[in-house]
């Protein structure tokens, strides 16, 4: 795969690919991602606020950044791949990578809007990848679903968070 996360038999993405990286996990809001969006000077892509959940961000040292929708009642940290989880990667030209991927054997290109690029694989297909034209970011979106990891996709309701003055 040309993908960034490891494989993992079809389960969440993993935030321990690269030896020596170290995560941070801490519950997040809206703002909390914006600013880090705008201070990192990097996309953070999320799927919007979402009723009844809260946000769990986990940042790598590496630079990965991934932002999981928990039920209100679970804990942040707790290890259950059963959620929603946008993350976001550097790649240089993911754009490229992504269309090298929808080129391997048992992956599956999806139509997006605008340029953009999508692919899953049947070995994984709770995770779908997507790329921008001249972009050297690459978004997975994990859902236990795959259709619903799809769709999410599709839909372009994922994008890099963006808040207005007075809130999300």
């Amino acid at each position: 795969m040309v993908f960034v996360r490891s494989e993992n038999n079809g389960s969440s993405p993993t935030t321990t690919q690269t030896p020596g990286a170290r995560t941070s996990v801490r519950r997040a809001t809206a703002q909390t991602l914006a600013t880090l969006s705008r201070v990192a000077q990097r996309p953070v892509y999320w799927a919007g606020p979402r009723p009844r959940t809260k946000l769990e961000l986990t940042q790598t040292t590496d630079g990965r950044v991934y932002i999981r929708y928990l039920p209100l009642s679970v804990k942040i940290g707790d290890r259950r791949g059963s959620y929603l989880i946008i993350a976001t990667y550097r790649v240089a030209n993911a754009y490229k990578a992504t269309q090298r991927a929808a080129q391997e054997s048992g992956a599956h290109r999806l139509r997006l809007r605008g340029e953009a690029i999508g692919v899953y694989n049947d070995a994984s297909p709770t995770n779908v990848y997507f790329a921008l034209p001249k972009s050297d970011y690459q978004v997975e979106v994990y859902h236990p679903s795959p259709i619903r990891a799809r769709a999410l996709v599709v839909s372009g309701k994922i994008r890099p968070i963006r808040l207005r003055s007075g809130g999300a």
